[in-house]
């Protein structure tokens, strides 16, 4: 059986629309269950989808807890041999679902599986990549590299049927289940960003596989629970920059994490300067004001983690945990249970 985690967070039309894709299979090859978390969008819409999608789990997270904090929720709810992480904005087919399952079956373990996504106009996205260096740390870091070499994405290797990436994104991701529990699931210092390619590092360095398996397709309709609004995308655009150094202080090498690390906030603090000062001046342009914001954003992170010593984001659970005194459970919900 395959478990199917889908983490949303207020992405309601775009959740309908893959969960009406995953409501119409009816499939003899593979068994699967679908189930939701809805990290607290707090807007009364969970027990709304409950009762038009009756056959699925759904749980209420206990706040806007991150995308690995939802995931763990699922896998630790899941009841398949095998787990799909799956983006609320995609929409899924049978045959995508089994092409990926036999796939991820025949590989060795902690091997993650993949395939192609493409968008409404029939422009394909590029899920995958390099693991994090010096060169693809910032956009002119890039291009200064790809201005005397190739770029770094060429030198993935390719066949007829298989892209082989070092990581894949984190919205089709699809591995055995006791794969996922000895790899110590996703971590959840990662609030969000980055969190799947910290699953590929670590499973590449159980000598998995990393795989996007071409002949399977989703659709995807890109960013559909990250850009709601312009608060979400100040937050979501600050936070991408977090989960770099998060990412670069558990993969990196001391002296060269050093190095990382400071070149980061001089491209956020130093080269970021102009852009929040013209957000500030012109602050009644919402389009331009939000440098500004993620310029004090960044700023506010980098002053608790001189304090805290730890590079991990205010959001994570991992961090908020050590600073309350309690913690709510999560709610999980059926159709017997809202509706008796």
């Amino acid at each position: 059986m395959i478990s199917i985690i889908i983490v949303n967070y207020k992405s309601w039309d775009r959740l309908s629309r893959c969960l009406e894709s995953l409501a119409i299979i009816e499939d003899i090859r593979f068994q699967f269950e679908v189930i939701v978390v809805d990290n607290h969008s707090n807007d009364g819409k969970v027990a709304e989808f409950v009762l038009l999608f009756p056959k699925f789990i759904f749980i209420s997270n206990t706040g806007n807890n991150g995308f690995a904090n939802g995931c763990n929720l699922g896998a630790v709810k899941s009841n398949g041999s095998h787990l799909l992480f799956l983006n609320p904005d995609t929409t899924v087919t049978a045959d995508a679902l089994y092409d990926m399952l036999e796939e991820v079956r025949v590989r060795p373990e902690y091997s993650i599986v993949s395939c192609r996504q493409v968008r409404e106009n029939g422009s394909e996205d590029r899920p995958y990549g390099k693991f994090l260096t010096i060169f693809t740390l910032t956009g002119w870091l890039r291009a200064i590299h790809q201005l005397f070499y190739r770029r770094l994405e060429d030198s993935i290797v390719q066949t007829k049927h298989y892209i082989y990436p070092d990581w894949v994104s984190g919205s089709v991701i699809l591995i055995k289940k006791d794969s996922f529990f000895r790899l110590g699931k996703w971590d959840e210092d990662f609030w969000m960003y980055f969190e799947d390619v910290d699953l590929c590092r670590r499973a590449h360095l159980k000598n998995g596989e990393i795989v996007i398996f071409k002949r399977a397709i989703i659709g995807h309709i890109h960013g559909g629970s990250s850009r709601i609004n312009r608060e979400v995308t100040v937050l979501t655009k600050t936070e991408v920059n977090i989960s770099r150094h998060v990412y670069i202080s558990k993969h990196v090498r001391r002296h060269s994490a050093f190095f990382m690390h400071l070149l980061l906030i001089i491209n956020n603090l130093l080269l970021g300067l102009l852009p929040a000062l013209v957000g500030i001046v012109f602050f009644f342009i919402p389009e331009i004001n939000i440098y500004s914001q993620i310029y004090f954003k960044l700023a506010g992170y980098y002053l608790q983690t001189l304090k805290s010593g730890r590079w991990v984001s205010v959001r994570s659970v991992n961090y908020t945990k050590k600073n309350k005194s309690s913690e709510m459970e999560p709610v999980y919900l059926n159709y017997e249970q809202v509706y008796p």
